[in-house]
């Protein structure tokens, strides 16, 4: 593929002792292949900067050079993270740090005893720059002085691909039908995963939704609730995907409804909504980073009134000129402020890495 603007900063991405394999993007994202990490999440800070994806510090090492700074990502055993800083920091490299799993109720649950508190405080203070890709701010630990703190923390949401024509997974709106619930997991508490479906229910009845589809992530039980909760809807308009699909057939699936509608305050990035941006279409209900930036008209904190939403829902769904509107809005500020190249933009200029 050939590269369409010049990053001005190359990044490795580190994931220490972690599950995703070695992943270079010298020539930046090519088309998708079965079985590859999608350029997304913290995989997309690497491939925007035509950077490199590691799960392993002797690996990035040997091509250290080659980097203007490494990523690295913070686990629930914060004592790997924090070795690796280390490793790092001795070898001269410029490091960054972000939490892998970074909602406000992820954070709490990982940081569940002195030893990952401690090790933790040692992360930030060791670090050059702390990057949030939420709007939710990571905690303050350890010897870090809170002035110090703000100077290392930048907010940077997670890019999407949208300037690669090969990663456009749109279909025509007029081939679009129903609503695609985007949370997936009951167990969850700010996904608010039933509260979704049940509105969703209720959008059924009232506009005469056709379907309304949901994927269940939580195997059996998961289908037992999901079985129950069908007959709330018009006969025949639940359907049920039993389990996770592949990336290709997930975002075959996305594009191919009207609109993705959820209720998510766990104040994550936003991986759904960025999918969307993905397949030119419409995130509803959820408060992420991404939906406040890219689908502010149809992001909810909770503070929306239901009536004012199944309104702006009701518009998506029945006026084409509505829908096609909106998917440009949301391009637009996609575009500006959540690109390959944006993003690239907003890290060249971060002070700690200049």
């Amino acid at each position: 593929m050939a590269v369409k603007y010049d990053s001005p900063i190359c990044l490795a991405v580190l994931n220490p002792k972690g599950r995703d394999p070695f992943l270079d993007y010298h020539d930046g994202p090519e088309s998708y292949e079965n079985g590859v990490h999608a350029p997304v999440n913290f995989h997309a800070y690497a491939a925007a900067t035509y950077g490199a994806f590691y799960d392993s510090t002797d690996k990035l090492l040997k091509q250290k050079d080659r980097f203007d700074a490494v990523l690295v990502l913070i686990r629930r055993r914060t004592w790997i993270t924090l070795a690796a800083v280390k490793e790092l920091k001795a070898a001269g490299m410029r490091v960054i740090v972000s939490w892998k799993e970074c909602s406000h109720n992820q954070v709490s649950r990982q940081l569940r005893n002195a030893k990952t508190i401690r090790a933790y405080g040692e992360i930030l203070a060791l670090a050059d720059g702390i990057l949030s890709p939420t709007l939710a701010w990571p905690p303050r630990c350890g010897s870090v002085g809170q002035n110090e703190f703000w100077q290392k923390l930048k907010f940077i949401p997670t890019p999407y691909p949208i300037d690669f024509s090969s990663w456009d997974f749109s279909t025509p709106t007029e081939s679009r039908i129903g609503i695609l619930i985007g949370t997936r997991e009951f167990k969850t508490e700010s996904r608010n995963h039933i509260q979704a479906i049940t509105r969703a229910a209720s959008l059924a009845h009232e506009f005469s939704i056709p379907r309304v589809t949901v994927i269940n992530s939580e195997k059996k039980r998961g289908l037992t609730t999901l079985a129950e909760l069908e007959s709330s809807f018009p006969a025949g308009c639940l359907r049920i995907i039993e389990n996770p699909l592949p990336y290709l057939d997930y975002m075959s699936l996305l594009s191919g409804h009207r609109l993705v509608y959820q209720m998510d305050r766990s104040t994550v990035p936003g991986q759904v909504a960025g999918d969307c941006l993905l397949a030119r279409n419409i995130c509803v209900g959820g408060g992420s980073s991404i939906e406040k930036i890219a689908f502010t008209e149809y992001s909810d904190d909770g503070s929306i009134r239901l009536k004012e939403m199944f309104e702006r829902v009701a518009h998506l769904l029945q006026d084409e000129d509505v829908m096609e509107r909106a998917i440009a809005k949301s391009q637009k500020r996609a575009r500006k402020k959540l690109s390959f190249e944006a993003i690239t933009q907003q890290l060249a200029s971060w002070r700690v890495l200049q």
